[in-house]
């Protein structure tokens, strides 16, 4: 059974005792992640609308442990929190940002923490990041007192007001971004892997296989398909790996296009339809995909399996314009018959908006 619908079956002193607890584990920072503090404060509000509890005990247990476990939860991170954080901090190279973070929040004083509290999400990591950095108790009980009079005032007035279907569309919304979060840590964690064995020289002997086929194998079939370039000048501009990069990186923006449908429709609706808002849509995650990798670095994931990069017209990477100008002609489709006739025909295989950045796509690896 789901946690939620428990705790909402129940009734009585029961029930505030079970929420007050939950809310002032969460305030002291453990993690409830079954049970978030604002879907509690929200089951309060409708159990006080429907009569199952009484209002004054149950928003004064509910003011009394979030303040109490918020005031605890600076202290633990105060005493043990600091010197675990800066180490992370050292060794994921973060902090000058935790520096600034801190920095911030002391400026700011009571009205940063008071703000910090009201957002969901922060909350808790309002109060943590004001225990590493030491802000006075005073000054955090300032901004934290008055922002748990008007949390606690939202939530369970929302849940008072509107009732189970507020739960149950802020927990779709919870479990959606839960899914999001999860989905885009796991990819970051590949991709830090795979750089990581990368920089380490482990992906050596597996380089020329790139999704079961070779680049060899491109190659081959591109000197097949175009013998009348028998001077081999093809290799420099190759073709064939260009369209399997293309692949690869149309199915990573497919993947991210399912990935935000689900979020937004759920799993039982989630579908791509190629009509013109379906292909806004993967035009948008295209560009926010493409531009920032190649004007940095020159490689989508697809031209680095590949072995190769876009240059711009003096050698190197190619910048910020030229990567966003090729790329916003490359995702109109009106273009891509023209791309196509020019990759073919062309010397140097530039597409349209190469042509206009003078950029190009050249061999980098065999």
């Amino acid at each position: 059974m789901n946690p939620i619908t428990s705790i909402a079956s129940l009734s009585g002193d029961l029930l505030i005792l079970i929420i007050a607890g939950l809310v002032f584990i969460e305030e002291s920072g453990i993690p409830v992640p079954f049970a978030p503090g604002d879907l509690l404060l929200m089951i309060a509000g409708i159990a006080i609308a429907s009569d199952t509890v009484d209002p004054v005990p149950m928003v004064a247990a509910l003011l009394f442990a979030t303040i109490v476990g918020a005031m605890i939860g600076r202290e633990v991170f105060a005493a043990v929190g600091r010197p675990a954080l800066l180490r992370v901090a050292d060794a994921l190279r973060f902090r000058p940002a935790l520096e600034r973070a801190t920095h911030l929040l002391r400026r700011g004083g009571a009205p940063a923490v008071f703000a910090g509290r009201l957002i969901p999400g922060l909350r808790i990591h309002t109060t943590q990041v004001a225990g590493v950095s030491k802000m006075p108790r005073r000054i955090f009980a300032l901004g934290l007192v008055p922002s748990v009079f008007v949390y606690i005032g939202i939530f369970v007035g929302l849940g008072a007001l509107v009732g189970q279907p507020a739960v149950s569309l802020f927990h779709r919304a919870q479990h959606r971004f839960f899914v999001i979060a999860v989905t885009a840590l796991a990819a970051m964690a590949v991709v830090l892997s795979v750089r990581w064995l990368a920089r380490r020289g482990a992906l050596t002997a597996l380089e020329p296989v790139v999704l079961g086929v070779r680049r060899d194998l491109a190659d081959n079939l591109e000197a097949a398909l175009l013998r009348r370039n028998a001077d081999g000048g093809w290799r420099q501009y190759p073709l064939v790996r260009r369209m399997w990069a293309g692949l690869i990186d149309l199915a990573i923006v497919f993947a991210v296009a399912i990935l935000i449908l689900t979020a937004v429709s759920g799993l039982d609706k989630t579908e791509i339809v190629l009509d013109p808002e379906g292909l806004l849509l993967l035009a948008a995650i295209a560009l926010v995909y493409r531009v920032p990798i190649e004007a940095r670095t020159g490689q989508t994931i697809g031209k680095v399996m590949m072995g190769i990069s876009v240059y711009g017209p003096h050698g190197g990477v190619p910048g910020w314009w030229r990567a966003t100008v090729r790329n916003v002609i490359g995702v109109v489709v009106p273009v891509w018959p023209i791309d196509a006739v020019l990759m073919v025909v062309g010397a140097r295989r530039q597409r349209l908006g190469e042509l206009a950045t003078q950029t190009s796509v050249r061999r980098v690896a065999n």
